[in-house]
Parts: structure tokens; sequence; C-alpha cells
């Protein structure tokens, strides 16, 4: 038997993804039938030792005897791991759930909603409204919460229109500008944040050139 194998598993799927990958119930549910597993033989074996601590009445030996200490540390062992593995998984999904909120201001593509799962899907609409509460109320409620979380190394990038019908924008530098599929532009980076999280346009890396 591989233990502590389940819940490694569960982790490789997140370290081969580019994102996140597609919740893995039924690794979930592997992990946890063996940790219950090992937590059935950890009982056998607990119970086992104090009868014979109780049978051994003159012995001045005290705890499992020596002999059963490497299966007891096994499988106390294999139940943390996998439970550490358990929690890592979850926090991972929750933390990229987080952050995506804050790119796309709240709402899911359908690609992503896709590797989700219902509870999941029900974290992101309720972190989305207590986000939205808190962004819209109090004394901070005049800035821009989805803005860029990292300070700009320029004002102005160079963008390239991918998705169709996004018509004319109003920029605060450079007017009005219209956005046909494939046009590219160099645009002040406030004015365009919103659309390039979006997934409307793509930002051009300096080696690239009009």
């Amino acid at each position: 038997m591989n233990y502590g194998q389940r819940g490694r598993e569960l982790l490789l799927d997140l370290k081969r993804s580019d994102w996140l990958p597609s919740y893995n119930e039924d690794g979930v549910r592997a992990t946890l039938q063996e940790i219950n597993s090992h937590t059935e033989e950890l009982t056998v074996l607990v119970r086992a030792a104090n009868r014979d601590n109780n049978d051994a009445k003159e012995s001045s030996s005290s705890g499992p005897a020596i002999e059963n200490r490497p299966s007891l540390i096994l499988h106390d062992a294999s139940i943390r791991r996998n439970k550490r593995c358990l929690l890592a998984y979850h926090a991972h999904r929750i933390d990229k759930l987080r952050v995506l909120r804050w790119e796309t201001s709240g709402t899911m593509p359908p690609a992503m909603k896709f590797v989700l799962n219902e509870a999941e899907v029900d974290f992101f609409n309720e972190y989305d409204k207590m986000a939205s509460r808190h962004a819209l109320g109090g004394p901070m409620a005049m800035l821009d919460w989805n803005a860029d979380q990292n300070p700009p190394e320029e004002n102005f990038i160079q963008v390239r229109v991918v998705q169709t019908g996004l018509g004319r924008i109003e920029t605060e530098m450079c007017g009005t500008v219209e956005l046909e599929v494939g046009s590219m532009h160099y645009l002040p980076r406030g004015d365009v944040e919103h659309l390039i999280r979006s997934g409307a346009l793509v930002q051009l890396s300096g080696e690239e050139s009009f």
C-alpha cells in the first residue's frame, strides 16, 4: 500500500495545471477513504496495545510494545500527510478563486467555471458579493478596487484587440478609440486594464511591433 499517495496525486494535479485542473472529486473521496482506513487500523492497534498493557501488570514499561510502535507511527503519519494534502489542495484552489475575482471584476469566464465544483462556484459568488459591498461602501468607496494591484512600470502599453463588438472607448489622454478586432493601440494602462483582465485585449510585449 502506498501510504499518503492519494493526497500526493491531488497536489500533482495542481502542479501540472496552468490555472486549475477540474475538481478531482474521486481523488478527494479516495483520500478521505484512505484517512478513514488508516484511522481504523490505528484504532485497532491502540486498543490492542492497551489490552497488552493491562495484561502485563508486572511490567514496568508504559505505552505500546516496541514492536507495535512502527505501525502506529506509520498510520499516524499517513493520516497527517493526507490531511495536509487535502487542506493544501483546497486552500490553493480557493486562493486562485480570490485572485480571479479581482482580475475579472467578478465575472467568471465560462471556461474557468467548467473546472470548478458547485461549492467553489458558490464561494466565488459569495466572495464577489462581499468584495462588492466592501468596494462600494465606506470612506474608500472612491478607490478603483479592480485596478492592477502592482505598481505599473509604464503608463502607456501596447495592446491588440481580440474580441469583437467592443466598439469605441473614451480614454483620458487619447480621446475616442475604435477597438476593432486585430487592431493594435498604444493606450494609457488605466483605461484598458479592465479589458485586458476580461480577455478582450491582449497586452503586447516590447518585442512586438506594429
